[in-house]
């Protein structure tokens, strides 16, 4: 034991000759406490007013360290001076002129410090800060500096009487353990005052202002995006001084530090990405910003193609449309679908128009008859893909649906395809512009999102019929002969993903199925019926979830789980994604 103890000793005065600041990293409970030091700011004080005492700790002479919220303190006189201040208890009152010998105390050892108490009267208050303008939601600290009779200053925050004259605009504290602190509460002016024993005071004004804005959130925060991928979104959250966090996106300006990276509109968050690399998304607003750093992946664009090819000529009925489709070669290997992110332009918009219907879904609609108008598909720095439309007016002579008949399990969806026939021969799949009715909501439904992907959806065991009606230069077609769907309903067993485990490069993609299986054996594809959700969009993300559902792209290096939730059946083990990149 001994021989442990003075390895300890040697220890701690080795660390004192190097430069240690005798600070324990932990309680000491070794190394004796032999002396203390009572350490003030004053030796002399008025009466009526206090001041505060410190207690240093030595150690054994091995190291000294603050004590004061250990000692017990104590005066010989408390007519003179005492300690009455529960909130601090380190701090002396003076009382009536005269002397008083405090005492600081821990176990048996103590330490004395005479304090003299004057008879000098106050003459002059002053508060500092003096006229401050604080914005709602912030707070300052006032002070109050007293001048007496016998040339001396003092300290008397902590024995002032505080008042403010407008509790609904700021209140300041006139507690023991918090005296002078105010807080603003609301837009206004108040005058904050401070009185003495014998009615000495001052004041001073305090305007309150409108809360200001002390730090912007950007989010997403420091997201991994695909190059040329759809617009990223950025929203800018405000924290102002009133604690309020107001949606302040559409008010700040927004920069990116690498605009060949990526590029953000000046207003309202659009960020577009462009090559792989990172960047710094800042959003600025009365001198004070956030960020957010954004980091694309996928690799650089190397080439695209179109679809209708730019070497054909596309021929639609007017009031007809047709998918326009951008895939693109990158730098890295991949190749994905582009479309969102092309600039698609008609050169004679009242004769056809491009319109983005979401996701990576474009259209071209040909609105008037004309020999030829140009549609062009752009990105910048590429040469742009020009394709030929020719508008042609035929006579409309029906619509049909297929298929004629349905066979679903209810909960489950199959699509439907609406076709035009026209006068010189040609069809065309309308199926986006087309309403389709149910005979029986009861028994099936029917979805028309415009996407082209109109879907049938069984309810309940039954039978119903679809119906079709079509609008074609303000004449209404309707289908000679409905579709017939035949609904059963069958007990859920099973929902399977497949593939269960897969590797992706960033930028590829992976399709992924739902199979849902039943009671009585039946397996139905429920691919388009499932919820399918990526617990990490910074490593994969789904690429559609409108018109391409199941189909997932890997976004940066990682894990990800994908999750399909169908008919209130979630698999039990999610699917596991890994992704190498960028």
């Amino acid at each position: 034991m001994i021989n442990l103890l003075c390895s300890g000793f040697i220890m701690m005065v080795l660390l004192s000759g190097c430069g240690w600041d005798g600070t324990p990293t932990r309680n000491n409970d070794f190394v004796p406490l032999t002396s203390i030091e009572i350490v003030a700011v004053t030796s002399t004080i008025a009466a009526h007013t206090s001041t505060t005492l410190t207690a240093k700790g030595n150690f054994s002479g091995i190291f000294t360290r603050d004590i004061t919220d250990q000692v017990t303190w104590s005066s010989d006189s408390p007519a003179v001076a005492a300690f009455v201040t529960a909130a601090s208890p380190n701090r002396v009152t003076g009382s009536s002129p005269g002397t008083a010998t405090l005492t600081a105390t821990v176990g048996s050892v103590s330490a004395t410090f005479k304090l003299t108490v004057s008879s000098a009267t106050i003459t002059a208050l002053t508060i500092s800060p003096d006229a401050p303008t604080v914005a709602k939601g912030l707070n300052t600290q006032f002070t109050a500096l007293g001048a007496f009779s016998d040339n001396t200053t003092q300290d008397l925050t902590f024995d002032v009487a505080w008042a403010s004259s407008d509790t609904a605009v700021a209140t300041v504290s006139d507690d023991p353990g918090n005296k002078g602190f105010v807080q603003a509460i609301a837009a206004g002016p108040s005058t904050i005052s401070a009185t003495f024993v014998g009615g000495i005071s001052a004041t001073t004004l305090l305007t309150v202002t409108e809360p200001v804005l002390q730090t912007i959130t950007v989010l997403p925060a420091n997201p991994s995006v695909l190059s040329l991928s759809s617009t990223d979104s950025f929203t800018a959250t405000g924290h102002f001084s009133d604690g309020t966090t107001p949606d302040i996106t559409s008010q700040v300006t927004w920069s990116s530090s690498n605009p060949a990276v990526a590029t953000i509109a000046t207003t309202g968050g659009a960020a577009t990405t462009l090559s792989q690399g990172t960047t710094s998304i800042n959003a600025t607003l009365n001198g004070v910003s956030g960020a957010s750093n954004l980091k694309v992946t996928g690799g650089n664009l190397t080439s695209f193609t179109i679809s209708p090819a730019a070497t054909t000529i596309v021929t639609l009925a007017n009031n007809t449309r047709v998918r326009m489709t951008a895939t693109g070669t990158f730098s890295n290997g991949s190749i994905r679908d582009i479309t969102g992110a092309v600039q698609w332009t008609s050169a004679d918009p009242s004769r056809a128009s491009v319109t983005a219907a979401g996701g990576n879904l474009e259209w071209l609609t040909a609105l008037a008859a004309t020999q030829s108008t140009i549609i062009t598909a752009t990105i910048t720095p590429f040469i742009p893909f020009t394709t030929t439309l020719r508008v042609t007016a035929p006579q409309l002579l029906s619509i049909a649906l297929s298929p004629a008949t349905l066979n679903l399990t209810a909960g489950t969806s199959s699509p439907l395809t609406v076709t035009a026939n026209f006068g010189d021969g040609t069809s065309q799949d309308v199926t986006s512009l087309s309403t389709l009715t149910s005979g029986d909501t009861a028994k099936a439904t029917v979805a028309t999102g415009g996407f082209g992907t109109e879907r049938v959806t069984g309810v309940a065991s039954g039978t119903t019929t679809i119906s079709a009606t079509y609008m074609y230069n303000g004449v209404t077609f309707s289908t000679q002969f409905p579709v017939t769907v035949m609904v059963a309903t069958r007990t859920l067993r099973s929902l399977t993903i497949s593939p269960q485990i897969s590797s992706v490069a960033a930028g590829n993609q992976v399709q992924f199925s739902a199979m849902a299986g039943y009671s009585d054996g039946t397996s139905v594809d429920v691919t388009a019926d499932t919820t399918w959700t990526v617990d990490n969009p910074n490593i994969a993300i789904l690429a559609d979830s409108v018109n391409q559902p199941g189909l997932v792209l890997g976004v940066d290096n990682g894990v990800a789980k994908l999750t399909a939730s169908f008919g209130g059946m979630t698999p039990i083990l999610a699917t596991t994604i890994t992704v190498t990149g960028p």
